[in-house]
């Protein structure tokens, strides 16, 4: 028997879901803090290459230039991770407000060191990796507009629904970049709610982007499910740990496959599975849990309550 309170209308919006950009001065800083990472000499899982930008017939002074950008991004961001530092929130945010075409930039707001390493490094990054970049970033947004018009609503009305939360009611900005430091090469802040989001993956298809462009648009309404489960950890005396992420991530997965062509759904594997995330950790234990309180919710046998309860009882 289905349990009808998830039964509601589909999402039907006026406005897109999504705002796509490819924004040169976004990138520039994307770049810069991916190089100092690399410099760091630290692994760091959100790398997506090894070795330094580097380009064919560099002159010796851009090259200097451009190494003196990336040791001052060393220096004040190489041991620093975006996920949850204002500043570096700041900075992504007020670059995303600037021209698209990088022609010019607003120091105004910015740390006045960084504004002055950018419009320094600009002319270099423009001249070498620029019109690479941003030719990959337009490509990879056209790869994905038939797929967001068709299946994007359909995917966002079912999560919406799931998660007990509507979407955005503006679109949410997404600035693609070559280079996002970040598992999954992907980044959401929420204020405003804002994706920075590298298409340039290449152990990931095009179908598995366009799940985890989704599993990072629902980080931006998932405070039902996150509030819901740390109440219930409180009541249980359980500590419920990052099973909320591990649930965007679950969800994302199901929903996508069920909207799936029968022919596609048996081959198709999540991201999640795909990439591994519940390998480490408490993960392994978020996914049992899962599968069973969670995916009987989404299934329709249980309601959201009942789902919240026997996940977290099912935590050790």
């Amino acid at each position: 028997m289905r349990v009808t309170a998830r039964e509601k209308p589909p999402m039907v919006r006026s406005t897109p879901l999504f705002d796509f950009h490819s924004n040169f001065w976004v990138n520039l800083h994307q770049a810069l803090f991916h190089e100092a990472k690399l410099r760091a000499g630290v692994p760091d899982r959100g790398l997506q290459r090894a070795a330094p930008l580097s380009a064919a017939g560099m002159s010796k002074q851009d090259e200097a230039d451009w190494n003196a950008a990336v040791s001052l991004y060393a220096a004040r961001f190489g041991t620093r991770q975006q996920h949850g530092d204002d500043q570096l929130i700041q900075i992504n945010d007020d670059l995303a407000g600037q021209p698209d075409d990088g022609k010019h930039l607003n120091p105004a707001g910015l740390p006045t060191e960084i504004a002055a390493v950018l419009q320094s490094a600009a002319t270099i990054y423009r001249k070498y990796w620029w019109p690479a970049h941003d030719e990959s970033n337009r490509n990879w947004i056209a790869s994905q507009r038939e797929r967001v018009r068709d299946l994007g609503p359909k995917l966002a009305s079912a999560m919406t629904r799931d998660l007990h939360q509507r979407w955005p009611a503006a679109p949410i900005r997404v600035d693609v970049c070559h280079y996002v430091v970040g598992l999954g090469y992907a980044i959401t802040t929420l204020g405003p709610p804002h994706i920075t989001f590298s298409g340039n993956d290449p152990s990931s298809d095009a179908l598995r982007r366009f799940e985890l462009l989704f599993h990072e648009a629902s980080h931006t309404y998932a405070d039902t499910m996150m509030n819901a489960l740390a109440a219930e950890g409180r009541t249980q005396h359980k500590d419920v740990g990052d099973l909320w992420h591990s649930a965007l991530f679950y969800t994302s997965g199901v929903e996508l496959r069920r909207l799936l062509p029968a022919t596609e759904q048996a081959a198709f594997t999540p991201y999640g599975d795909q990439h591994r995330v519940y390998a480490g950790g408490n993960w392994p234990t978020y996914r049992r849990v899962l599968a069973s309180g969670w995916q009987a919710y989404l299934d329709g046998k249980i309601g959201f309550g009942a789902a919240i309860h026997s996940m977290v009882a099912g935590l050790p």
